[in-house]
């Protein structure tokens, strides 16, 4: 089983990171965990043509997260792709999808009009709860709860196939049902969104740098504490993701390490772990 980090970035636009996505296949069998910026580019780039574009699991519904769903639902049907897009997340998911297809009507439209017998793109969404969510290609996916703050329910997912185990913690603070849905994986691949690097600019919604960097860290995980939730779950191999812009991967790495022995790897887009 490979994981393949297609963005490892936050919000805040970084040329060098894309929006959080992570490409987890085995053999011909892929999942696609969120939709952030640029996964449409990413995807092609690892070498799936977007006719081949797979399933994809959201884990929770802030944007930066979903904002190319939209993207990947017209594009895969633009190049002749007629068998549903399937979508699989927490609740909500499918108003959102019937909203981007609303969104698309006019587009899709347009493009029928130039095509011979073309139906319209069809999506096929599932809801998720927590617990096993699909068995598919020697796959077993479980969706669990995170902490996140305001965003209720936001999920991380455990894959288990070939003899191996990838955790993806979707956005959280360290969570023990994290920890617990964790044990001994062989691979967690999990977010330091580091607010101690974000900016503040008047009217944001924060009075002080201060304070907004206090309310966002409550539901994200920060550099301190990411070692020790890698430790707790007896993970093989710690991979970090969905950084800010000004975040300095040596300093993560030495973060990590302070309190977790096991290989700790900072990611970059397109790395395979």
């Amino acid at each position: 089983m490979r994981a393949l980090l297609l963005g490892t970035g936050s919000p805040p636009p970084n040329p060098r990171r894309r929006g959080p996505a992570t490409l987890v296949s085995l053999g011909e069998e892929r999942f696609l965990v969120d939709a952030g910026s640029g996964v449409g580019g990413q995807l092609v780039q690892a070498g799936v043509r977007p006719y081949d574009w797979p399933r994809v699991l959201i884990t929770h519904h802030h944007s930066d997260h979903t904002i190319d769903l939209g993207h990947l639902l017209i594009t895969r049907w633009i190049v002749g792709q007629n068998a549903p897009f399937e979508v699989w997340g927490p609740a909500g998911t499918r108003r959102q999808m019937e909203k981007l297809l609303d969104y698309l009507a006019w587009d899709i439209e347009v493009r029928r009009a130039h095509m011979h017998d073309r139906r319209p793109p069809e999506v096929r969404v599932t809801e998720i709860e927590e617990g096993r969510i699909l068995e598919v290609g020697g796959v077993a996916v479980s969706a669990f709860l995170v902490e996140h703050g305001p965003v209720k329910p936001a999920f991380g997912f455990r894959f288990e196939g070939g003899g191996r185990s990838v955790v993806i913690s979707g956005d959280t603070r360290p969570s023990e049902n994290l920890i617990r849905w964790s044990q001994e994986v062989d691979c967690l691949v999990h977010e330091c969104c580091e607010m101690a690097k974000t900016a503040w600019y008047p009217g944001c919604g924060w009075p002080t740098l201060e304070e907004k960097i206090r309310d966002l860290a409550s539901y994200h995980t920060q550099p301190a504490d990411i070692g020790r939730v890698a430790a707790a779950a007896r993970a093989g191999k710690l991979v970090v993701t969905h950084m800010m812009p000004g975040s300095v991967p040596a300093e993560l790495r030495e973060a990590a390490a302070r309190h977790y022995a096991g290989p700790v790897v900072v990611g970059e887009d397109l790395d395979e772990v």
